[in-house]
C-alpha cells in the first residue's frame, strides 16, 4: 500500500498574537509527525505558520509536487481569506482546523474559530462552483476532540488512496444465473479509477497441474497443518495446494488489490474441488478474495481492509429469527480462521464432485466455522459504486445452533452508524432496494470511516426502509 501523505499549513494575521500562533503550529507539526508514525501517513508541513499569501501559494506548489492526499489548514489565528483560495486550487480534500482560544478574558488572541468559519464560508459561497470538499476540525493536536475526528478521516483517505489506480481481477467469469453481481467495468473505473482484468479458470487450473510435485507437496503439508481437517485425503490436499499456489502467485505477480473468483459450479466441474477453503485461505493470508466472481464485493472488502478492518469475509443473509431479532449470516465455507474460535476444513455440505475413483460425493473443501462474538461492519457498494449499504451489528458466537458451513447469528443492527434497525428492517431495506445478495463483513465498528469515505467520494448511503405490510418501492 502506498503511504498516505497529508499536507499541513498554519496561518495567522497581523492583528492577532504571532508568537502564540507560531508556537501552536510548531507543536502541531511535532504531534502530527508522531501521529503519522502511528496511523500510517507522512506529514508534509510548511516550515512555519505564515500570514503571507504568496508564501502559501508557493507552498501549494510543493504540496502539488509531493502529491498529497489532503491538506490541513490550521487557523493558528484568524487568517487572510485569499489563502484558502490557493489551497482550494489543489483539488484535494481540505481540513479547516480551528484551535481553542487560550483565554476567555482580556484581548482576543487568536479568533481561530472565526477564521475557519471564514474559510468554510468562502468555499461554500464565493468558491462554490469549484466544488471543493472540506471537513472542519477543532482542538489542539493532542486533544481528543481533534484526534477522534481526524481518525475516520485518515482511515477514509487510506481507502481512497488504496483504490486510486488499483487493479482487480475476475477469475472464471460469474456463475450462471448470478446476474445481480454482474458489474460494469466502465462505471467502476470512472468512479474509483480501478481496472479489472479477466483470467480463464481453465488456464489457471492447467498451471496448477503443472506445478512441480515436490513444491505442491510442501505446501499441502502446510495447508493440512494450518487448520484441523476432517475427511480430506492427502491427494485432495495436494490439489488444494496446487490451486492455492497458482492463485496467490497470480495475485502477487499482477499486484491485484482484490479478486472475484467464480467458484461453484466451475471448480468442482473442472477440478473436483470447491473453492471455499482456497478463498478463505487467501483472505486469511492478507489478500482480498470474493466468491462467485463478485468484483464489487472484492472492491468493498478492499475498502474495509484499508480502513483497518483486517481480513474481511463475504457472507449471505440466510435466515431470520424473529424471536430474538437476529439474522443468520451464512456462506458455504469461505470463512477464515481469524473469524472463529474453532475452524475445521472438511467436505462440503451442499456441493458434490467426483473423487479420484469417479465416485460422486461431498466435495473438498470447506471451512466449518461459527463466527466468534464480535462487533462488525457490513458494507457493500452498489449502483456502480454510487451507493452503498452500511450496517453495524454483533455476531453472537456459538450461543445459537446453526447449519454447517461458515456461519453466525447476528443482531443489534444499526444502519449508517446510528439508526437502530430490527432484523426485519435490515432485510426489508435489502429487499426493497433490490440489493445484491452478498455482504462483506469486517470486525469492529468502521461506520464513521465508511461514512466519511462515502462523503469524500460522493457515494450515497442507503437509508433504512422500515418493515411494513404494504408494498414498498425504492426511491432511486
Amino acid at each position: 500500500m502506498t503511504k498516505l501523505k497529508i499536507g499541513l499549513a498554519g496561518v495567522w494575521y497581523d492583528c492577532f498574537n504571532e508568537a502564540l500562533s507560531k508556537k501552536i503550529y510548531r507543536e502541531s507539526v511535532s504531534s502530527l509527525r508522531a501521529l503519522g508514525s502511528e496511523w500510517g501517513f507522512d506529514l508534509v508541513a510548511a516550515p512555519d505558520a505564515t500570514n503571507d499569501v504568496e508564501l502559501c501559494a508557493a507552498f501549494c506548489g510543493e504540496l502539488k509536487q509531493a502529491d498529497v492526499d489532503m491538506v490541513l489548514i490550521q487557523s493558528c489565528s484568524f487568517g487572510a481569506g485569499e489563502i484558502v483560495a490557493a489551497f482550494a486550487a489543489l483539488d484535494v480534500p481540505l481540513g479547516l482546523w480551528a484551535v481553542p482560544e487560550p483565554h476567555t478574558e482580556g484581548p482576543l488572541l487568536l479568533n481561530s474559530l472565526c477564521g475557519v468559519n471564514l474559510y468554510s464560508g468562502i468555499l461554500g459561497t464565493y468558491l462554490a462552483e469549484r466544488g471543493a470538499k472540506y471537513k472542519w476540525f477543532y482542538g489542539l493536536a493532542d486533544d481528543c476532540e481533534f484526534r477522534d475526528r481526524f481518525a475516520p478521516t485518515v482511515k477514509a483517505l487510506h481507502a481512497i488512496k488504496e483504490l486510486d489506480g488499483a487493479k482487480f481481477a475476475n477469475i472464471g467469469g460469474t456463475p450462471e444465473g448470478y446476474y445481480d453481481v454482474y458489474w460494469n467495468d466502465g462505471r467502476l473505473r470512472s468512479k474509483f479509477n480501478i481496472t479489472v482484468d479477466r483470467h480463464e479458470l481453465t488456464e489457471l487450473l492447467a498451471q496448477a497441474e503443472a506445478l512441480p510435485k515436490a513444491e505442491a507437496q510442501r505446501l499441502a503439508t502446510q495447508l493440512c497443518k494450518e487448520v484441523p481437517s476432517d475427511g480430506i485425503t492427502d491427494s485432495e490436499f495436494l490439489k488444494l495446494a496446487r490451486v492455492y499456489a497458482v492463485l496467490e502467485r497470480l495475485i502477487e505477480r499482477h499486484g491485484y488489490t482484490g479478486v472475484g473468483i467464480a467458484c461453484w459450479p466451475h471448480f468442482q466441474a473442472a477440478y473436483g474441488l470447491t473453492a471455499c477453503t482456497t478463498l478463505g485461505r487467501l483472505n486469511e493470508h492478507g489478500h482480498v478474495a470474493a466468491c462467485e466472481g463478485d468484483v464489487p464485493s472484492a472492491v468493498s472488502m478492499a475498502i474495509l481492509k484499508a480502513m483497518g478492518g483486517d481480513r474481511p469475509v463475504l457472507m449471505d443473509l440466510s435466515a431470520l429469527d424473529l424471536s430474538d431479532d437476529s439474522i443468520l449470516l451464512w456462506h458455504c465455507g469461505v470463512g477464515h480462521p481469524c473469524w472463529t474460535e474453532k475452524c475445521v476444513q472438511c467436505r462440503h455440505t451442499l456441493i458434490q464432485a467426483a473423487d479420484d475413483a469417479g465416485t460422486m460425493g461431498p466435495a473438498p473443501a470447506a471451512f466449518d466455522a461459527v463466527l466468534k462474538a464480535t462487533p462488525f461492519t457490513l458494507m457493500r457498494l452498489t449502483d456502480g459504486g454510487n451507493r452503498l449499504l452500511l450496517a453495524t451489528g454483533e455476531t453472537l458466537g456459538d450461543r445459537k445452533m446453526s447449519p454447517r458451513g461458515t456461519r453466525g447469528w447476528a443482531s443489534h443492527f444499526r444502519l449508517n452508524g446510528q439508526d437502530p434497525a430490527s432484523a426485519m428492517d435490515l432485510v426489508n431495506t435489502v429487499m426493497v432496494s433490490g440489493f445484491e445478495h452478498h455482504f462483506p463483513l469486517a470486525m469492529g465498528d468502521l461506520s464513521e470511516s465508511v461514512l466519511e469515505f462515502a462523503a469524500w467520494m460522493s457515494i450515497t448511503p442507503l437509508e433504512k426502509v422500515p418493515y411494513r405490510n404494504y408494498l414498498q418501492t425504492r426511491s432511486w
